[in-house]
């Protein structure tokens, strides 16, 4: 079997996490063609175990079975690392995930995502995309993630009208921050006609970055970028990694299922912990 049918027939997989709060999972598909400097996921790197669709539906599956038991799915999230890479597989999966799912996430930087492949996506089931565009000015998205972000904006463009869209920013003191969301809150402005754009604005975290280019924003400087995305749009949040999760006043926690099955419950604390020895441990 060649390389290119051994990418296609298969993703490396870390892990799935399933939602404590609602019958949520999120599917990590790990490896990345972006190198963002502030990044923080383990899954940038290829690790976990090669799984077909088949073999990541039935994790799904068994996993949702013995946590929810008979209560459906209500959402599945496809994120990475960057879950395009294998458009074949990423079609298919989406298509199964149909079958027994009501709403299908994509969470993608959107280097690839072009119109044809969101319209294959779309024919499958898929239901909302979010894109993590990291920064406006393009050449601080070259430094940032070593691409250009011109296909990015363009794939955003296209996708509006077509899918459920939401744009996830992270505010980085001193690199992406006040300036280059106002620049995004205002590009995406510009394309809302009659249906709402969310925006989220999520807070950088140092002590788990690849790179120690910047501190953790302070609470003001969130709530100062928040105040001038509102007066450009409506859908705009102060957000998380897992917004989807917030809920006042309840800790929240996740069951990671690996590869072999075994499920480990994990708080927000032991996912960081856990992130940044693993992220450490691939470096060397």
């Amino acid at each position: 079997m060649s390389t290119q049918e051994v990418r296609t027939r298969y993703r490396t997989v870390p892990f799935i996490t399933l939602s404590e709060l609602r019958p949520r999972i999120w599917i990590t598909l790990s490896g990345c063609n972006f190198r963002c400097k502030g990044c923080f996921s383990i899954a940038r790197a290829t690790i976990g175990e090669l799984m077909s669709v088949e073999q990541l539906l039935n994790l799904v599956k068994n996993a949702s079975r013995e946590y929810y038991g008979d209560t459906p799915l209500e959402e599945v999230v496809i994120t990475g690392g960057e879950p395009t890479l294998e458009r074949q597989y990423l079609v298919d999966l989406i298509s199964r995930l149909k079958e027994f799912v009501g709403w299908i996430v994509l969470d993608t930087n959107g280097y690839f995502l072009d119109d044809a492949y969101l319209h294959e996506l779309i024919e499958a089931g898929l239901t909302e995309v979010m894109f993590d565009l990291k920064a406006w000015d393009e050449k601080l998205h070259e430094w940032y993630t070593g691409y250009s972000n011109r296909r990015i904006l363009e794939n955003i463009r296209n996708a509006y009208g077509k899918v459920k869209l939401v744009v996830n920013t992270v505010y980085i003191p001193g690199i992406v921050d006040e300036g280059e969301i106002e620049q995004i809150a205002r590009f995406l402005s510009e394309l809302e006609d009659k249906e709402e754009i969310d925006y989220r604005i999520n807070r950088f975290r140092a002590e788990l970055s690849h790179e120690e280019i910047a501190r953790n924003p302070y609470p003001e400087e969130i709530e100062r970028a928040y105040s001038i995305v509102a007066t450009y749009m409506k859908s705009s949040v102060i957000g998380k990694s897992c917004v989807r999760e917030r809920k006042i006043e309840e800790k929240r926690g996740w069951i990671t299922v690996f590869p072999d099955g075994t499920l480990k419950r994990r708080t927000l604390e032991d996912y960081r912990a856990e992130n940044k020895r693993l992220k450490i441990d691939t470096e060397i």
